[in-house]
């Protein structure tokens, strides 16, 4: 029997999760234990082999995550808890990207005061959500853009560019959005459209904020030379910063960061105006300028900010010589609450410094950071900007903030993608509910390859529940029979070659095809005639592991292990059991050759099968395809025969 596909699941008799292992009490188990031992919780001061593991944290502007957003938090998941079990001390910490035009129009939309609503939303996507999706979530580092005690440092950093000369205010033809009522930066303009609402911008003089980013074009432009970045961004954000020579002279798309907002829901700029003293900034230690709090937050369209309606905060004094003062009621821009939230995880729990010197040098730049591909130019470049600017101003010891950064695929539901608009966005409480988060997140891995994304079926989910309720049955079967002998040479080839490959694919993110010899070699296992040995069924357990934590670590628990099945090493190759004769199969659908694959001169039918069906090529005819048998001439050719 081959690997299970979710195409190839019956849709007709999906699985009754109550007729298998119970996922809610084993799940609901390890949560709360995994919170009580503060399993996740990284040392940040002392450790030699600190591994900085990060995702793009969510924007709480509608009712919860959906199952998009938890596929990019699973893939970043996975790769984290690959690393712990090497050795690494991962730090993988979470938080909430809460100000701004999204969420302020969906406070609107429901008719609830942004403070409000955001603080439900957060704790909807926190506990009832975030929570159980089996991430190592890092809780004790959390922050939330709208609190006090980060904006603080988000004005902070303006201050730093005010002084630098990199904070300007000046008249200026800008970006209107009739709907939001407020200014755009031009990247958030799409084709003449608001990106956030769609409607059409127009052109306005006003007097803005602005983040001189242009002077950091050639210098943004040449690094992403030196960057270990999915292509494809790097190529955007070329594209955007757009260096050109006319006539010998350099000139760049790129334009200057526009971060004034006419809004309510942001931090308040920290700048006063004073008639005798002119531009003044707010002085650090008066930080923050707290949002006051008012019902009459509504966008008015008049190219002021509500702050402005409001007396007690507009009116002040000069910090210089103590006049009378107006402050700015002018809020910034979301992207840059999270340009630099990456720098405030790991010294969340410091309040007299942004960014604490010693844990920031041990831990940053981020050695990994996973998202979505449409962040390409304005969280990106946005990130990179702020920080070359705090480098140069002697504020951190590097100039980009990410060694590597991954961009996964999207999903889609029918082959169209997700989107509100269309109705189509999946929910995932109910299938983590009624298949497991195990069950979630191995199903959305093996959709396709993590940087192209897949599309969503109910029936494919039924699959994978299948094959882990048998590993839960298969591990129950042989727990207390297992042999503590060493296996036999052809089952330690096939349990190392099964590693190697599991493990060769998690670093490249290539989880589909870690599942499907997973999967493989389960099938493998299951159809031997001699009993299963401890190396076998514990090794196996822990490449499982990274994909279903919850599932694993109570296994692991039913072997009589103490310690938890997460701090346990990852399995290692052995090389003396890779290097073999193979043998090449062509393997053909109806006849016409598809691919080749490779396999031992002793594999058999079943493997044959097996590997063919991890092929890519093979998958892609197989989707939707019942096949009605297959004809396999050893050592030569594999065919699957299917309806014309």
């Amino acid at each position: 029997m081959g690997p299970v596909t979710p195409d190839q699941c019956d849709p007709v008799n999906p699985i009754s999760p109550s007729s298998s292992f119970d996922h809610r009490a084993i799940e609901r188990k390890w949560q709360s234990i995994w919170q009580q031992t503060q399993l996740y919780e990284a040392d940040l001061t002392t450790t030699t082999q600190p591994f900085y593991n990060l995702m793009m944290f969510p924007y709480p502007s509608a009712e919860g995550l959906h199952v998009g957003n938890v596929y990019a938090f699973t893939g970043a998941d996975i790769y984290g808890r690959f690393l712990a079990m090497q050795g690494r001390t991962v730090f993988e910490p979470i938080g909430f990207d809460a100000f701004g035009i999204h969420s302020e129009n969906f406070a609107i939309k429901r008719g609830v005061h942004p403070s409000t609503l955001t603080a439900r939303n957060v704790e909807r996507f926190r506990e009832t959500q975030l929570k159980r999706i089996g991430n190592r979530f890092c809780w004790n580092h959390e922050v939330q853009t709208t609190d006090p005690s980060y904006y603080k440092w988000t004005q902070w950093i303006f201050l730093q560019l005010f002084k630098a000369g990199l904070a300007v205010r000046k008249k200026a033809a800008v970006n209107w959005c009739p709907s939001c009522k407020t200014v755009l930066a031009d990247e958030q303009v799409i084709g003449g459209e608001c990106e956030r609402c769609g409607a059409i911008a127009t052109q306005r003089e006003l007097e803005q904020w602005f983040f001189k980013i242009t002077q950091y074009a050639q210098r943004l432009l040449d690094n992403l030379d030196h960057l270990d970045w999915s292509e494809r961004v790097k190529t955007a954000q070329r594209n955007w910063i757009g260096r050109s020579e006319i006539n010998g002279k350099v000139e760049y798309h790129l334009r200057d960061w526009l971060i004034s907002r006419q809004r309510y829901w942001g931090p308040p700029i920290p700048i006063v105006y004073c008639a005798t003293c002119g531009t003044v900034p707010v002085p650090e230690d008066r930080l923050p300028v707290q949002l006051p709090p008012t019902q009459d937050w509504l966008p008015k369209g008049t190219g002021n900010s509500p702050l402005a309606d409001i007396p007690e905060f507009v009116n002040t004094t000069c910090p210089c010589c103590g006049g009378v003062a107006t402050r700015e009621t002018d809020v910034s821009d979301n992207f840059l609450d999270s340009a630099w939230y990456f720098l405030r995880y790991p010294s969340s729990d410091r309040a007299d410094v942004p960014f604490d010197p010693s844990i920031t040098t041990r831990w940053l730049p981020v050695d990994m950071y996973i998202g979505g591909a449409e962040h390409s130019v304005l969280h990106l470049l946005y990130s990179r900007f702020i920080t070359m600017v705090l480098h140069d101003l002697g504020h951190i010891p590097f100039e980009e903030p990410f060694r590597r950064f991954r961009a996964h695929g999207l999903l889609t539901q029918q082959g169209a993608k997700m989107s509100k608009s269309k109705g189509n966005v999946v929910n995932p409480d109910r299938y983590i509910e009624d298949y497991g988060a195990d069950t979630l997140r191995t199903y959305l891995m093996f959709l396709g390859p993590y940087d192209q994304g897949g599309d969503f079926s109910d029936h494919g989910i039924a699959g994978i529940r299948r094959f882990l309720n048998r590993v839960y049955q298969w591990v129950g079967k042989h727990q207390n029979n297992l042999q503590s002998i060493s296996p036999d040479l052809e089952s330690q080839r096939q349990l190392h070659q099964t590693i190697h490959k599991v493990t060769q694919d998690i670093q490249s993110l290539k989880y589909n095809t870690a599942i499907a010899a997973l999967m493989s070699y389960f099938n493998t296992m299951q159809s031997k005639v001699s009993m299963t040995t401890e190396v076998e069924l514990k090794s196996y357990l822990l490449l499982l592991t990274p994909f279903a934590p919850h599932l694993t670590e109570e296994l692991w628990q039913q072997l009589g292990e103490s310690n938890s099945v997460h701090q346990q090493a990852f399995p290692k190759a052995n090389p003396e059991f890779l290097t073999q004769e193979q043998i090449t199969i062509t393997v053909q659908i109806n006849g016409r050759v598809r691919t080749t694959i490779t396999l031992h001169p002793d594999a058999s039918e079943a493997e044959a099968i097996a590997t063919a069906k991890q092929a890519e090529a093979i998958q892609r005819h197989l989707t939707h395809q019942v096949v009605r048998r297959t004809v396999y001439v050893p050592g030569k050719v594999l065919n699957f025969v299917i309806p014309n």
